[in-house]
């Protein structure tokens, strides 16, 4: 994949955000490391670089010898002072620290069809230019932009905001007019894409077993490996006693129409026994964990299996994918692993999948014990199952349940010692780079108290979260 943008994080913050607005553009888009070396990047061979940082941040590590590769370079935020010194100038002291200022674009390829206008600012230096590199934009005395336009290398001192028209066709403006990228990245491409490893391991023979959740990513892969194995693949889904009410029945339901073999595998008591005393959030998932690959890896050996499937889709990758279920028994395959995922719901929905599941939220790994403050018990399982049930009833019936980016509860020891267990409710919104609560109306919540009160003896109080919280730091994800 020669015809593509490549984008070196610094920040771990926007990179992601840049991603998904050039390939909505059918420019396909890939991220790596900010450490990224010029013969690395060479090897690549992308059409053009996007150095993507905050716009106040430490200065990173970064390879000059980039520069002299020919290949375009688009520096945002911090990395565009990265940028400058690579070229021989220098960065002073803060002239603007978040605030909106009037940003004017001079004569540049990279701002055509940006007009004039108001930008919030989270930091810009002064810039001392060198000779060769002119400004490309400014608000007042400040440069904003500066660029290299014989050598295609351009800095910009804001970050691109979310829901920001001028900062996709800034993007556009890099990656179709200066870099020359085609837009050729579709459904179809991104299906060939998932398809090809799964294809190259059928071919291979054998069998396959794919690891599912109930949720779409893990669904989409399924039916993608069923369609290269046929009958040579068998989803497994390892039941730890941690989904939501009827979610396996829901489930099995769906498979069966899809035509694909589902193998539920009954973890639940011993995953509960083995939970006992665990009350902190990573000790409790390295024991779910633990018995997930537990239990695949012995299906896979009961079915003759070579091959492990997973739905992991791109923000998977970023934070790791499944590194720790690789085996010497078994080739570990994520056909999605590439794809964001919003491109894995366009190819369920095309490939058939019901709407309610194209469109179903994000559920951990660790099931309604993510959502447990402390140690998981049956008891307290079967609390927070009905706090679920009757939460997501009640913003269903309100109209609210797919307006939401999500909703849920979370059970947690009461305020003193006499108290029984605590719900607290959580219910947000995306809002630029933060997740912010919903306001949910009074009566929706005061009859959404009084049902879990009823419901569930031993919980004594019901709360509403109003906290705010950066996007992707979701505590309770």
């Amino acid at each position: 994949m020669k015809d593509m943008i490549l984008i070196l994080d610094y920040s771990g913050e926007f990179a992601l955000d840049m991603v998904k607005r050039l390939r909505a553009e059918q420019v396909y888009t890939t991220i790596c490391c900010g450490a990224t070396t010029a013969e690395q990047i060479r090897a690549i061979e992308p059409r053009g670089i996007v150095l993507a940082g905050a716009s106040a941040g430490g200065m990173g590590v970064f390879d000059a010898e980039v520069l002299n590769l020919g290949i375009p370079v688009l520096a945002l935020g911090h990395t565009a002072h990265m940028l400058l010194t690579a070229l021989g100038g220098a960065c002073a002291d803060v002239a603007l620290s978040e605030k909106k200022a009037a940003v004017s674009y001079g004569e540049s390829a990279l701002f055509a069809g940006v007009e004039n206008g108001e930008r919030l600012i989270g930091e810009a230096r002064v810039m001392m230019l060198p000779p060769d590199v002119r400004m490309s934009a400014n608000a007042g005395a400040c440069t904003i932009a500066f660029e290299k336009p014989e050598r295609k290398l351009y800095g910009v001192q804001f970050e691109l905001e979310r829901n920001d028209p001028d900062g996709t066709a800034i993007l556009k403006n890099f990656a179709l007019d200066i870099c020359g990228c085609t837009p050729w990245w579709d459904s179809g491409a991104a299906l060939r894409e998932a398809d090809r490893p799964l294809a190259g391991a059928a071919e291979d023979g054998g069998r396959a077993v794919c690891a599912v959740s109930g949720g779409v990513d893990s669904t989409v892969a399924a039916v993608l490996a069923h369609r290269a194995f046929g009958a040579r693949m068998t989803a497994v889904f390892v039941d730890t006693g941690l989904m939501r009410a009827t979610e396996i029945d829901r489930m099995s339901a769906r498979f069966e129409a899809l035509g694909v073999p589902l193998r539920v595998e009954d973890r639940a008591d011993a995953t509960l026994r083995a939970l006992a005393g665990k009350r902190e959030m990573e000790e409790k998932r390295a024991v779910v964990s633990a018995f997930i690959r537990e239990q695949l890896l012995r299906v896979c050996a009961e079915e003759g299996a070579q091959t492990l499937v997973f739905g992991s889709n791109y923000s998977d990758t970023l934070q790791g994918g499944p590194e720790e279920w690789q085996s010497d028994d078994v080739t570990v395959i994520c056909p999605l692993e590439t794809l964001l995922k919003s491109e894995v719901r366009r190819m369920g929905a095309e490939l058939g999948l019901d709407e309610l599941l194209v469109s179903r939220k994000p559920f951990p790994m660790l099931g309604l014990g993510a959502r447990i403050i402390g140690e998981v018990t049956q008891e307290r399982l079967n609390a927070l199952r009905e706090a679920e049930a009757i939460f997501q009833e009640e913003l269903a019936a309100a109209g609210l349940a797919r307006k939401l980016y999500k909703g849920f509860p979370v059970l947690a020891q009461g305020l003193s010692p006499m108290d029984g267990e605590m719900i607290v409710l959580r219910a947000v919104t995306e809002s630029g780079a933060w997740l912010m609560p919903a306001r949910l109306p009074p009566d929706l919540l005061e009859r959404t108290s009084q049902r879990i009160l009823k419901a569930a003896p031993q919980v004594t109080r019901v709360l509403y979260d109003e906290t705010p919280t950066p996007a992707g730091k979701e505590t309770f994800a």
